[in-house]
Order: structure tokens, then C-alpha cells, then sequence
């Protein structure tokens, strides 16, 4: 038999395994890093603090001409891990402070997603060598305008540019027409979705006053009684500041009632057992709201069946649950109805299936994983609701996220969804979190703003250390508050929804293009079987 036919499959030109490129046979492991580093820094110029967005539908550029082009898959892909360390590192640079042993494997988690893109695509691309880099590429990276599919949908646009640009410069003349006419029409799709938001029904003309405190991080995680007090005293000046522009409700941040219970029952029980003197302030901020006479929406801790164990001349509290709740105070009372956060957020208020294993639990705060000072007792919220208002004789039905949640497009969706006539939504956050990076709370409004997009839904934003701001349907700001001050911001929002697909839907798209990927990953372990067979035929021969 011919050296031609003793030859392995994969290195013939009729196998089915794609004949390697001259520039893949040229590709080196520091390629495959100065692609990361490019990838890192577009992405760093499209974030704050610069701010140059349109430079993300460049981001993806460098990492698929590797993935298209690579020999090596996983080493590449290891290459590109290192290479967008940095845009990473310095976004991410605030968690450093909350816990230094957690911050490494958080790097390496975010990073290991453009890393896995490559390997992905890389691998999809040499077994299945005829699929164009237009359908590949956007299956393998996900996603596609926000008010049809969510950030998902716009995602799967951005990145379907990237392939296309593959495939113009790898293709016949006629194929690459045929690109031209798909790159004209992802323009003309996204041109013409905003206008699917025309149809937002304006209910009703809402002047909600947003009270922004500014309490660090580190002292709110250590209130002591002395610093609760003082920054209680700051909460009431500025509320009556709020109340001096008459609006039609006052919201606070999240968990920023400095007492001890404000919900009836805990109150009741610390009246009970002879702690009355732990109510004071709350107390006082019923009295503040039964002067003012406008309703006020406060962030507060909820411990279900607080109780008092002593030891001695020591005693502390237990509960059977501690939530992080959203209350409305009128009239001079706390309404039972309340909104407790359904995802806490992990690895800050709860460890995700760890808290079922204490001593797993202990191991992990000894080391140091979570934020620092938290003791991870947090539960969710066991039921999504809405809470309602009545403004000027209208009901204003409001979905009332927390924190972190604002991050997750399904279940802000959720919420909103939990009622009939939901109209406006506020949210309430603590980022006090971020210490000095202002970019992470940058980051964390445009995440509202998604948000709002998404849902055809406006917005109230009150933010501990910032940045508290007014938003639209359309997720563009009305008004704002710089971040790291205290203050009041009161801008008129026009309380209505628009129909919006992805509020049917939901991340339907994002599942879709899974399901897709599923597909692609079973051919593609059909081809390596298939190649495989034909290599060891090869060797018997």
C-alpha cells in the first residue's frame, strides 16, 4: 500500500475532517493571547468610564477569527482565558475589598466564558468544516433588539456581525453577496424595532421623590447603634426635603431602615419581651410619615418569628427566616402586604445550596469566599407579588425588584409579569457595594435600564451611594443623582406600559439558540466518531 493511503484521515484533503489553513498552521499560542488582550481592550472602551459602545460590536471580532482559524482549540482557548483577564480584573476590581480569597475564581469563571467560545467554536468549526461562521458563530456565543428577545436578541446581532465578517472574507463572490444582503438586513431589523414601543399606554403622570443616602459599604455592614442614629437623622432631613416638593410617593434604598423591625408583628414581640427602646426608630419614622402624610416605600430586613435567647446577662436574636423586604408605610403604618426578594444575591446574602450544609458553610466564611462581614442568612422570598398604590384615585401597580435582581432580565420579568395592571416599576438597591468604582454602579443602572427596554415598563431607581435616576420605557434616563452623594431626586415619570415581545416570551430566544447549540454538538460527535473510525481504519490498513 502507497505512503498516500497509510496517510491518517484527518490530514487528507478528502477527509472529512477540513483541511488546515495556511494560517492555522501558522497560529501560535501568543496569537491566540494578543487576541484576547484586543478582545479585552475593546471591551474596556466600550464599558465606563469611556463609554465607546459601539466599539463592543468590534469586541468579538479577534476571538472568532481564532476560533475560525485555530488548530488547537483548547489551548487557544486557554490563551484567550489570560488574554481577557484584564478587562475582568479591572471591572471587577471593587470585589477585592468584599472578599479577597473570592476574587481569583471569579476572575477565572468571567473569563473562562470567551475562552470557552473559542474551544466551542473551534472545535464545532473543524468537525463541521461546511457550516459558515454566520450560523456558528452566533449559535455557539448565544443570543439578538431587547423589547423582541431581551439582551439575548441583541446579543445574537452584535455577534452575528462577527460571523458574517468571517464568512465575506473566506467565501466566493456570490456568497459573499448573499452576506452583504444579511448584514443590510440585521441593519434594517434593528433600525426598525424600537418601533414596536409605540404603542405605550401613559396611565398616569407619577412625581415619585427618590431619597439617595450614603452610607459605605463598611459601615453599614458594622451599624452600630451611634452611627444608626445619626444616619437616621440624615434619612428623616432628607424625606422631609422630599416631602417639600409634594410627590405622590418617597421611596428609600434598599435596607436602609437603620431600627430593628419594622414589620407589626416583630415590633409587637420586642414590645412583648421588654425592648421597647429597640423600636424607637421606627416609631419615629411612622410618626415622620403620619406628618408628611405621602406614602413612603422602605428597604428593610424581615426576620419571620423573631425571638430572643438568652444566656446569662447575654442575649441576641434568632428567626426561622430573615428576608430582604420592600414595605410601604401610610397613613402612620407599615401595610402587612410587602415584597420579599426572591433571588438573594449569592456569595452577598445566601450561598447558593451551601446553606443546606452548615459545615460547608463554616469551611466557606473561614476561607473567605463571601463578602466580608455577611453571614449568608438570607432567604428567598417564597411568593412573587406586585404591591399597589392609589395615587390621585388611580392605582399604580408596581413591580419593586431588589438589588441584584435587576441583573436578572427572568426575574424582573417574573415579578412584573405577578400582576394584572403592573404600570410602573421601583427598584431599590444598595451599592454601596462598589466602594470607590463608580463604574460598577455605571454598570449596574444600565442593567436597569435593560430592563425597562425590555419590558416597555419606566422606572424609579433609589440607590445607596448611588446612582439613583428616573427611566423610561425606552430605558433612557430622565434624571439622575451623581454617585457617592446624599440627596433627592424627584423627575416626573409617565407610569403606562408598552407591549413588548420578549414580555411574552422571555428568554425564549436565548433558550432557542441553546437548543441549537444542542443540535450543532451532536453532529459534531457524530463527525469525531466518524473521523475517529476513520483514522484507526487507516492505521489497520
Amino acid at each position: 500500500m502507497s505512503k498516500a493511503t497509510n496517510q491518517p484521515a484527518e490530514d487528507s484533503p478528502t477527509a472529512a475532517q477540513p483541511v488546515r489553513s495556511a494560517i492555522a498552521l501558522q497560529l501560535r499560542w501568543w496569537h491566540a493571547l494578543l487576541a484576547g488582550l484586543v478582545h479585552a481592550g475593546l471591551m474596556l472602551l466600550a464599558f465606563p468610564p469611556v463609554w465607546l459602545w459601539g466599539v463592543a460590536f468590534l469586541a468579538a471580532l479577534p476571538l472568532v477569527w481564532i476560533a475560525w482559524n485555530t488548530p488547537r482549540p483548547v489551548r487557544h482557548g486557554v490563551c484567550v482565558l489570560v488574554g481577557a483577564m484584564p478587562f475582568y480584573a479591572f471591572h471587577l476590581s471593587y470585589i477585592a475589598d468584599i472578599t479577597i480569597a473570592g476574587f481569583p475564581p471569579l476572575l477565572i469563571y468571567m473569563s473562562a466564558w470567551p475562552a470557552a467560545f473559542v474551544w466551542l467554536t473551534g472545535s464545532v468549526h473543524r468537525r463541521l468544516s461546511r457550516l459558515s461562521a454566520t450560523l456558528v458563530v452566533p449559535i455557539v456565543a448565544f443570543a439578538a433588539p431587547a423589547a423582541l428577545g431581551g439582551v439575548y436578541l441583541v446579543t445574537l446581532l452584535t455577534i452575528l456581525i462577527a460571523g458574517i465578517a468571517m464568512d465575506v472574507r473566506s467565501r466566493n463572490a456570490s456568497q459573499q453577496r448573499w452576506e452583504c444582503v444579511l448584514l443590510v438586513a440585521v441593519a434594517m431589523f434593528w433600525g426598525v424595532s424600537p418601533f414596536v414601543l409605540n404603542d405605550f399606554k401613559a396611565e398616569q403622570l407619577i412625581n415619585a421623590a427618590v431619597v439617595q443616602t450614603n452610607v459605605p459599604q463598611d459601615n453599614k455592614i458594622g451599624w452600630t447603634l451611634e452611627s444608626r442614629e445619626r444616619d437616621f437623622a440624615e434619612f428623616v432631613e432628607l424625606t422631609r426635603q422630599a416631602a417639600a416638593q409634594s410627590p405622590d410617593f418617597i421611596v428609600w434604598p434598599e435596607t436602609m431602615f437603620p431600627g430593628f423591625a419594622l414589620d407589626e408583628v416583630s415590633a409587637a414581640y420586642l414590645d412583648e419581651v421588654g425592648l421597647a427602646s429597640f423600636n424607637t426608630m421606627r416609631e419615629e419614622l411612622l410618626a415622620l410619615q403620619q406628618e408628611i402624610g405621602i406614602p413612603m416605600l422602605v428597604g428593610a430586613t424581615t426576620a419571620e418569628n423573631l425571638r430572643v435567647i438568652e444566656e446569662g446577662d447575654r442575649f441576641w436574636f434568632e428567626s426561622d427566616a430573615t428576608y430582604n423586604s420592600v414595605y410601604i408605610i401610610e397613613n402612620g403604618r407599615v401595610r402587612q402586604d410587602r415584597y420579599d426578594k426572591i433571588a438573594p444575591t449569592p456569595f452577598g446574602e445566601t450561598l447558593p445550596y451551601i446553606n443546606n450544609w452548615p459545615w460547608l458553610k463554616r469551611m466557606i466564611l473561614q476561607i473567605g469566599l463571601g463578602a466580608s462581614g455577611m453571614d449568608f442568612g438570607l432567604e428567598a422570598g417564597s411568593s412573587l407579588r406586585t404591591l399597589t398604590l392609589d395615587v390621585n384615585g388611580k392605582a399604580i401597580e408596581m413591580a419593586t425588584p431588589v438589588c441584584f435582581e435587576s441583573s436578572m432580565s427572568r426575574v424582573v420579568r417574573q415579578i412584573a409579569n405577578a400582576g394584572e395592571g403592573t404600570n410602573l416599576m421601583v427598584l431599590m438597591t444598595n451599592d454601596g457595594w462598589f466602594g470607590s468604582a463608580d463604574r460598577g454602579r455605571e454598570v449596574h443602572l444600565l442593567l436597569a435600564r435593560w430592563r425597562c427596554l425590555e419590558l416597555g415598563l419606566p422606572m424609579v431607581r433609589s440607590a445607596n451611594t448611588g446612582i439613583s435616576a428616573a427611566i423610561d420605557h425606552r430605558g433612557r434616563v430622565l434624571g439622575k443623582l451623581e454617585p457617592d452623594t446624599s440627596g433627592v431626586l424627584m423627575v416626573p415619570v409617565q407610569a403606562g406600559r408598552a407591549w413588548t415581545l420578549y414580555g411574552v416570551i422571555g428568554n425564549a430566544v436565548g433558550w432557542v439558540i441553546l437548543a441549537g447549540m444542542g443540535v450543532v454538538m451532536v453532529f459534531w460527535l457524530v463527525a469525531a466518531r466518524r473521523d475517529r473510525r476513520a483514522i484507526k481504519r487507516g492505521k489497520s490498513a
